[in-house]
């Protein structure tokens, strides 16, 4: 589905205000999977653009004082049609990590992009970090892919090796360098990403509702993020850093309110900070663009953007006039995405999304490069409320098309 020019220009004259939220407590975000005696601290999952969507449009409705219908049929308090379209209609991006130095200084962390692969040389016993790019096979090699067109992604240095383990969350300096063709080391996105996020489990018991007591080994856990200071290994005092989340909206929301975010309700605090983390400088670009994906993307496809024809691979790029064709993609494993409808007070059905990290690459056949500018942090799923979800948030950088 392609949006029309006016929705476009709605879209990318939207002025976003930036928050980080402030974690009081652990913060809940489950897979979806059934709750039960098999729950374990796997079963945790990083939260969803609705999730954010949510906590946004539920604090507008706070602020706008609106009310519950409570004559609904079943005695489930609902909004009315007008005000749920209202609420929709609000722009919303993340929630995206963030790190917060003991200086107040703010760092965006994104996730690796999966055109990146940690690799451990043989000859030189280092972990390294190679880059994946489209290159064509040679004559003497051939592939059964879907389309003719699509190029292989194929690791670009000699290094014989098996993957190795990293920084699963990548500063946004460091991605924007590397989407743009810089060189990085694998010291250098640990040192300044996140490998992993620190997680506090709770074993619980089951109670017997007659007896009030608990049930003989009917034992589980639950996960959480713990976002507050930690200690460092070995009795060597505190952290230097705490992670957060911040939201991009189009609303204007209270500073310094308290919030809830996640699973059962914990608390958060809400501040707004400057838009200028999200900066990126002004690119050139030459006939070709990569699209890096910042936050989950929702397809009518799967894996293929709706904006493309099937068979030519081409199409109009979102925000933009530009005619683009599709050349190669890397993409991991799809990724889950449902959740509880506050207003139906139902589930939502699950959808299969492109995971955040995912990268396309684009010949650009017509149109002006320039445009590109506009179509920075905009979304590109297919589906319009998506796209005001947060889904499929997208990053661009040229790239040299073969």
């Amino acid at each position: 589905r392609v949006r029309s020019s006016a929705a476009s220009d709605v879209y990318k004259r939207q002025i976003m205000n930036s928050y980080f939220l402030d974690a009081l407590a652990p913060l809940v975000f489950r897979s979806g999977k059934p709750f039960g005696a098999q729950s374990d601290t796997d079963d945790i999952q990083f939260p969803l653009p609705s999730a954010a969507a949510g906590l946004v449009r539920t604090q507008i409705m706070r602020q706008n004082g609106c009310d519950w219908d409570g004559k609904t049929q079943g005695n489930r308090a609902k909004l009315s049609d007008v005000q749920v379209d209202e609420l929709r209609q609000i722009v919303v991006q993340g929630a995206f990590l963030a790190k917060q130095d003991i200086s107040d200084d703010l760092k965006i962390l994104l996730p690796k992009p999966a055109n990146a692969l940690y690799l451990k040389n043989k000859e030189t016993d280092q972990t390294e970090l190679v880059r994946l790019a489209p290159q064509a096979f040679g004559s003497d090699t051939a592939a059964d892919f879907p389309h003719v067109d699509l190029l292989p992604v194929q690791i670009q240095s000699p290094i014989k090796g098996k993957p190795q383990s990293g920084a699963t969350y990548w500063d946004l300096a460091d991605l924007l360098a590397w989407q743009n063709g810089g060189k990085l080391t694998h010291e250098d996105v640990n040192k300044r990403g996140a490998q992993s996020l620190p997680i506090e489990a709770r074993t619980h018991v089951s109670i017997n509702r007659e007896t009030l007591a608990a049930e003989d080994g009917r034992l589980f856990q639950t996960a959480a993020y713990d976002f507050a200071e930690s200690a460092r290994k070995h009795h060597q005092g505190w952290e230097s850093h705490r992670y957060g989340f911040v939201i991009r909206t189009a609303a204007d929301l209270q500073d310094n309110s308290v919030v809830r975010f996640g699973g059962e309700g914990k608390l958060s605090r809400l501040n707004k900070i400057s838009d200028d983390v999200f900066k990126q400088p002004e690119y050139t670009y030459t006939n070709g663009l990569t699209l890096t994906l910042l936050t989950p993307a929702l397809f009518e496809k799967g894996w293929l953007p709706g904006w493309l024809d099937s068979q030519t691979l081409t199409g109009t790029l979102p925000h933009t006039n530009l005619q683009v064709k599709l050349r190669a993609t890397a993409i991991d494993r799809w990724l889950p995405v449902s959740g509880w409808d506050l207003q139906q007070h139902a589930p939502k059905a699950m959808r299969k999304a492109v995971s955040a990290g995912a990268v396309y690459w684009f010949e650009i056949q017509s149109g002006n490069p320039a445009e590109l500018a506009q179509a920075q942090w905009q979304a590109f799923s297919d589906n319009e409320q998506d796209r005001r979800d947060g889904f499929g948030i997208g990053l661009i950088a040229p790239w040299q098309s073969i």
